[in-house]
Formats: structure tokens, C-alpha cells, sequence
């Protein structure tokens, strides 16, 4: 609808019938890019900042967007062959992007600043004397976030720009430029380097990086990386704010799903179904076997209502009554990446017994002993996770059921009296 009505403001002699045509929205820079795409985004890539990051900051974006009744056919084209099917469009901003000779961030800022002035005189403040906003980043927030950096963690540019709603480059322009913002070391590029271009900003900072990171607990793998594992996502970085992200919350939305009447999918039938999509069937059978031995402990299972992608709660306590029940573990099917399984300690940390810092500590040394599954210390008030595919290894599926019958002691004797 904003779309429409920004092309609509073109005001073209001969609009578009858009009650008859047949559009969708289209992304001019793809979101899968090929080598072309990523050639050319790399020309506008700045000090600090990694190709992928600038994509990911990009492509959703307003300047990108634009609407087409020939999707498929634009699909993941290089540029110039997207050209000559905007070229023959009936809009007006489709139009106006092919007569662009290349498609870059450059551009892509270019068209958003057009559309957003457009915007602004289409839909103008209800407040008299209201012009339009400068344009702003809360640096608070990234000194916040920042400060509440735990022990052993880092992030990158990438991630601290998405955070915020920025780009790279501001972040690290600003990191450079800005005495005294804590952990500013700790931003790293996405490759988990040292940045080219950083500078200690105050004289009572100093030293090699490298050293001070060690000394964080971060450590460092043969190519001379931070470890991946210890960075903390633009999601992580909310959650250390906030204290929650959009995943839904257990026992608020989590169901029985005992079976639909014939012909209707169950959620829990939907779940195996985008499950078995992205993992192998060994897999989705380890996931039945987990389920199954919830179930004997005297748990049950419930999934989440949501309708592109279900979850699965491992649930303990009354079902149906809100506000008494305990989990450990939210799995969620992969949507292209692999499935996941994810250690909600942040949730635990405000429920009997959990609220002891000390069992949700031992619940991460149990879980990694499990192989392939590695949580820094730094995510224990966090909800971190790890592949369901290690579930295939029957050792696995042994640790983890060990944990689980732990897990469920813990609430009994501690918590559910």
C-alpha cells in the first residue's frame, strides 16, 4: 500500500489500474546476490565493514523496494538484466530505476531519501509547525548496549548497526570519534577482526587490542578470529536491553495440540512437516524420540501459534494454566538453515528455581557436553542455541535426556512447591 501510493504520487497521464494488476513487491537487489551483485556491493563497502553485512543492512530497505507483475522473471538477474524489464514497466519509480547505470548502496540511499521526502509531503506530521525530522541514532543506546557487553562476548559493526537501525560505517565512525564509550574494543569487524581503523579514543585506553580482548575472555582461533561462537547477534544485543525479541513465550501460546478433525493440519503436525523440509529424516526422527521421552517424564509438548514458522515448548507444569509452567528448551525448524534448539536461560532466570544463577550455570555445563554444542558463559542470561542435527549422535541423545530428567528434578524439588 505504500508503494502504491508513493508511485501514485508520480501523478503518471496513464496509471496504473492497480485493482486489475497483478503486483508484488520486488527486491531490485536480490536477496540471495550472485557473484555480480556482491562485485558491486563491494565497491561501496567501508573501512570495518564486510560485504554480507552491507547486504543484510540493504535489503529490506526502502530505497530497494519497488513493486513488478514480473517477479519470477526479475528473480536474482544481475542489474542490467533487470534493466531491460524495468525499462518496459508501466510505473513511473520502476522506470526511474532502470535509467540508474548501476545499483549500489549508493543508489540504493539516493531512492530512499527521494521516497522518504515524497513520504513526508504525502503524509505530513498532525502537529502544526512539525517539519521534517533530522535524521537521528540514539547513541545511548549503543553506549548502553555496549556497557552491558558480558564477560567472554564480542559484536561487529554489522551487528551493532542493525541494532540500531544504522549502517557500519556510522557505527564505526562514531566509535572513532566518541571518548570513553565502553567496550568499543569489542566491536569487531564481522570476520571477528580488529578493525583497520581503530584508534583508542582516550589516553587512559591504550595497549594492544588483541591483549585487552584475551584478557575479556575472548578467545581467538588459528587464523587469528575472534571465536564466532562468543559474538553476540544484533538479536543478542536487544535482548541485553530489553529483555525480550518477537519469539513467543511458553506457556502464553504454547498449545496441545491433540489432533485436528480429518483433513486439518495440527500445529504440531506443521511442525514436523517445516521440520523434516530443512533436516534429515535422522534427524526429525531424534526430534520424535526427544518428544517422546519429555513425555515420560511427565512433561508434554506444546507449539506456538505462529502461522509462517511453529515452535515446540518441552513444557512442564498444568497445561492450560498460564503462569505455572516451566521450559527448558524451545525448538524451532530451520526455514533454510537447520533446525534449532534454543536454551531459553533468560526466561529461566525469573522462574523457580531457575532464579538461582548457580542451576542455570549448571544447566550450560550439562549442555555442553553434549558434542557440536558450545555456549559461552557470556549468553547464560540470554537464549542461546544449538543444531537439533546433533541429536543424531545417540551419545547426545543420551546427555541430553540425562539433563532433562535433571532439569525436571530441579523444578520438583525446588520449584514446583
Amino acid at each position: 500500500m505504500v508503494l502504491q501510493r508513493l508511485e501514485e504520487s508520480y501523478e503518471h497521464p496513464e496509471p496504473v489500474d492497480f485493482a486489475a494488476a497483478q503486483l508484488t513487491i520486488e527486491h531490485v537487489m536480490p536477496q540471495s546476490p550472485g557473484d555480480e551483485w556482491l562485485q558491486m556491493l563491494g565497491e561501496d563497502v567501508a573501512d570495518g565493514e564486510h560485504v554480507e553485512d552491507l547486504h543484510s543492512g540493504l535489503q529490506h530497505t526502502l530505497g530497494n523496494l519497488t513493486l513488478t507483475a514480473v517477479n519470477s522473471e526479475l528473480s536474482n538477474h544481475p542489474f542490467e538484466r533487470k534493466q531491460g524489464l524495468l525499462q518496459g514497466s508501466h510505473l513511473e519509480m520502476n522506470r526511474r530505476i532502470a535509467a540508474t547505470e548501476r545499483w549500489g548502496a549508493k543508489e540504493i540511499f539516493a531512492r530512499a531519501d527521494e521516497l522518504a521526502d515524497r513520504a513526508v509531503a504525502l503524509w505530513p506530521a498532525p502537529l502544526r509547525g512539525v517539519g521534517r525530522a533530522e535524521r537521528s541514532r540514539d547513541w545511548h543506546l549503543a553506549h548502553q548496549v555496549l556497557a552491558a557487553l558480558p564477560h567472554g562476548m564480542w559484536t561487529s559493526y554489522g551487528d551493532l548497526a542493525a541494532f540500531l537501525g544504522s549502517g557500519a560505517q556510522a557505527v564505526g565512525n562514531h566509535l572513532a570519534g566518541t571518548p570513553g564509550v565502553a567496550n568499543a574494543y569489542r566491536v569487531l569487524t564481522s570476520e571477528g577482526r580488529v578493525s583497520e581503523g581503530f584508534r583508542w579514543t582516550s589516553e587512559d585506553e591504550g595497549g594492544d587490542v588483541r591483549s585487552r580482548l584475551t584478557a575479556d575472555g575472548i578467545r581467538f582461533t588459528a587464523t587469528g578470529s575472534a571465536d564466532p561462537v562468543q559474538r553476540l547477534t544484533a538479536d543478542d544485543l536487544a535482548l541485553l536491553v530489553t529483555g525480550d525479541d518477537d519469539r513467543s513465550e511458553g506457556e502464553d501460546t504454547a498449545q496441545h495440540t491433540p489432533g485436528g478433525s480429518q483433513g486439518e493440519e495440527t500445529r504440531a503436525d506443521r511442525f514436523f512437516r517445516q521440520l523434516a523440509a530443512d533436516d534429515s529424516p535422522e534427524t526429525v526422527e531424534a526430534v520424535r524420540t526427544l518428544f517422546a521421552h519429555w513425555e515420560k517424564l511427565g512433561g508434554w509438548i506444546g507449539h506456538g501459534a505462529g502461522q509462517v514458522m511453529t515452535s515446540a515448548f518441552l513444557m512442564l507444569g498444568e497445561a492450560g494454566a498460564p503462569g505455572r509452567g516451566i521450559w527448558p528448551l524451545t525448538l524451532y525448524p530451520g526455514g533454510g538453515r537447520g533446525g534449532t534448539a534454543e536454551v531459553v536461560f533468560q526466561y529461566l532466570a525469573a522462574r523457580d528455581p531457575f532464579t538461582d544463577r548457580a542451576l542455570r550455570a549448571e544447566l550450560l555445563t550439562r549442555l555442553n557436553e553434549l558434542e557440536g554444542v558450545d555456549i559461552p558463559e557470556g549468553k547464560l542470561e540470554l537464549r542461546p542455541n544449538f543444531r537439533l542435527s546433533v541429536l543424531e549422535k545417540d551419545s547426545n541423545r543420551e546427555l541430553l535426556a540425562e539433563t532433562l530428567a535433571w532439569f525436571r528434578g530441579c523444578w520438583e524439588e525446588r520449584g514446583k512447591a
